[in-house]
């Protein structure tokens, strides 16, 4: 009977064991949902990220709810980063700076993050493992992975006392990205 109580108890202690830290791939292809909260109101928007951090090439693009594109692209192997807005039915406009250094990654937050526990997706009703990483200065990530596939992001989202943004990938492929993916709009140029 001891025997059976102490294989219980090791088996309760293992299936409490927090999963493997997530090894979110740095060059991918993405579908997205976002979400922008803020003083100013919030935005909803589907688009497109997506890095090959070999190259040093980041973009988040999006549609909002009211038309209006916009695209951030930091091109690190040139210096450049671009942020592209376009209302629709309006001029487009785009403001440039530049970069120095190499890439950061996208992921690199993720290695000092806590497990926060186990919850249900509200699209999919699956499992989602959430860990979650606070640097300070009010601000905090949160990362959830699909409990059948821990690299996998489901969702990624920051919070900070200037306002949030959540990112709800509903398709992510670790490929490298099209250069096009990574061309400077006309209106940039």
């Amino acid at each position: 009977m001891y025997e059976v109580a102490v294989l219980a108890c090791v088996f309760v202690l293992c299936s409490a064991q927090p999963p493997p830290v997530p090894k979110i791939p740095e060059t991918f292809y993405s579908s997205v949902n976002v979400e922008l909260h803020s003083a100013e109101g919030t935005i909803f928007g589907r688009g497109n990220f997506a890095q090959d951090f070999n190259a040093g090439h980041l973009v988040e693009n999006a549609t909002t709810d009211d038309g209006t594109d916009y695209l951030g692209l930091a091109l690190y192997d040139k210096g450049e980063d671009y942020v592209y807005r376009a209302p629709k039915g309006a001029t487009p406009s785009c403001q440039s700076r530049s970069l120095s250094g190499t890439i950061p990654s996208y992921w690199g937050w993720v290695a000092n993050a806590t497990f926060r526990g186990y919850f249900p997706d509200p699209y999919t009703h699956r499992n989602l493992s959430v860990w979650y990483f606070e640097p300070g200065f009010g601000t905090r990530f949160e990362l959830g992975v699909s409990e059948q596939d821990p690299n996998l992001p489901v969702f990624n989202n920051l919070y900070r006392t200037s306002g949030d943004s959540k990112v709800y990938f509903f398709s992510f492929y670790a490929v490298t990205p099209a250069p096009g993916n990574f061309t400077v709009p006309a209106a940039c140029q």
